[in-house]
């Protein structure tokens, strides 16, 4: 089941574990203590939870546990403080036109290739109603997962690469 960050009924929870989901993910593993653990997980999650908690969306398995989530946001041209906090965040700026709405997708390693990470693409694909983009690494392995997710306009600046997909 798909539900909002705005609609868990126990929000610190769902937020404990949405940060597990990530460092379980996280290409970084390692930090020098909890302040820096901390500072890297805001830079990632944080806008997200404060800024657009609508825009998040939580995978919950039957028996209430969190196996996923999506940062989101529907309009990246409008959300000036990201271009502050993620490095590289404006680099494809000029393409925000066509594909206003960016996402993150994580899934707990033991829930992986059950299909949560595309569905919960598909309900905010849905909820925005727009074109959608990732921004990842070039050659991350990640890039096979979001084209089979319909993101299929593909561009590459530097170390960074970009995909879209149309609404």
């Amino acid at each position: 089941m798909i539900l909002r960050l705005t609609d868990m009924p126990d929000r610190p929870a769902a937020l404990d574990a949405l940060a597990a989901i990530f460092f379980a993910s996280a290409l970084r593993q390692r930090f020098a203590d909890d302040a820096e653990r901390a500072a890297f997980l805001d830079t990632w999650t944080g806008w997200y939870v404060r800024e657009a908690p609508g825009d998040v969306l939580l995978w919950v398995d039957p028996d209430g546990r969190i196996a996923g989530y999506l940062t989101g946001c529907r309009d990246s041209a409008g959300a000036a403080a990201l271009f502050d906090t993620i490095l590289g965040y404006g680099v494809f700026a000029d393409r925000f036109a066509r594909f206003p709405a960016h996402l993150h997708v994580n899934v707990r390693p033991d829930r992986r290739d059950a299909g949560i990470g595309a569905r919960l693409i598909e309900a905010f694909a849905r909820h925005c109603g727009t074109g959608l983009h990732i921004v990842t690494g070039a050659g991350a392995r990640n890039a096979g997962f979001y084209r089979r997710n319909g993101f299929t306009e593909e561009e590459t600046r530097g170390p960074l690469h970009f995909m879209g997909r149309d609404a």
